[in-house]
């Protein structure tokens, strides 16, 4: 404006204090930033686990990958393959495809301490948010934390993305590869090269291989057997977990909420009101809460939460009368 011409005008951050003092409610709300989630401060302290989705191969397979990766040393634990395609699409891997596939890796590395993951469905959001997954209490269970990265934060994760990048530079071609076992043998060719072999400039390897800097990566600080597992899994430690909890939720027009994959009656006297959910340990129930006094509504066994529904597994392997022999660190 010629108007203002000469005129010393404000400075933003004047602006600000003024619109601060005479104006507030028409501010735009800042939310705090999370804090960054907890990295490695040793080897097996955290692993990444991420799938490369949506792989065309020549035979017309659409695959996915889930790989795991160890963010310190540098290392690709596992690259998994899976046949995803439908009849008119394709589909995310499931909570069974993902435990084997992490069961494979649990037996050559061991457990490890904590595993980070993105907020697909499969893995949900962390508990504070909502009631926890399958896939999280399959971890609680077997004393591995479960970590989620922050909204919107795709860095959370940035060695398991830079690894697929990695990886496909390797083993991809002009042409697309031609079926599914092709895929799995340049991937773990591309993982052995990478993790034993080449020279590699990331994290602390400076030039060096990153089992030559991180030979530990071998040594598991827990044990596993795939046999043993449902030895080392402690469903009191998933019971533990979820006590720790509240869970706000909103009743439907019937009178009924949904937690987790189940639905609970409350009553309609409730509906379309909220109220908190909590986890009882001492005899396995859900507890229905009134918002306003926090008042006992209602309580109900909760629904197929048990061992064979978190694992997979079904029934104990069959006895042959051996002990399990579990590899212990030298």
């Amino acid at each position: 404006d010629p108007v203002l011409s000469g005129v010393c005008l404000p400075k933003p951050s004047a602006l600000a204090l003024f619109f601060h003092e005479k104006c507030p409610e028409l501010l735009q709300r800042r939310e705090r930033k999370p804090p960054n989630p907890p990295r490695s401060t040793h080897v097996h302290a955290l692993w990444e686990i991420d799938g490369k989705e949506y792989i065309r191969l020549a035979d017309g397979t659409i695959a996915t990958v889930l790989d795991v990766r160890e963010p310190l040393a540098c290392y690709f634990l596992g690259s998994c393959a899976h046949a995803v395609q439908t009849e008119k699409a394709w589909r995310k891997l499931d909570l069974r495809e993902i435990q084997a596939d992490l069961r494979q890796v649990f037996s050559e590395f061991g457990l490890p301490r904590a595993i980070q993951t993105d907020r697909e469905s499969v893995y949900g959001k962390p508990p504070e948010e909502q009631f926890p997954t399958l896939f999280t209490l399959w971890l609680v269970g077997l004393g591995i934390n479960h970590q989620f990265k922050r909204k919107k934060q795709v860095t959370d994760q940035a060695h398991v993305e830079r690894g697929h990048k990695t990886l496909f530079d390797w083993i991809e071609e002009p042409q697309p590869l031609a079926d599914l076992v092709v895929l799995q043998a340049a991937l773990d060719k591309a993982r052995t090269m990478h993790n034993c072999v080449l020279p590699s400039q990331a994290g602390d390897c400076n030039g060096c291989p990153p089992m030559v800097v991180h030979p530990e990566v071998n040594v598991p600080l827990r044990p596993y057997a795939s046999e043993a597992e449902l030895a080392l899994f402690d469903l009191k430690r998933v019971d533990d977990f979820l006590a720790r909890y509240t869970w706000p939720h909103q009743v439907s027009q019937v009178g009924q909420i949904t937690v987790g994959p189940h639905a609970y009656g409350v009553g309609s006297a409730y509906a379309r009101k909220t109220v908190n959910v909590r986890f009882d340990p001492q005899d396995r129930c859900l507890t229905f809460h009134d918002v306003k006094d926090d008042r006992l509504i209602r309580r109900q066994p909760i629904k197929d939460l048990t061992v064979a529904t978190i694992t997979g597994i079904e029934t104990p392997p069959s006895a042959t009368g051996q002990p399990i022999q579990l590899s212990f660190p030298w």
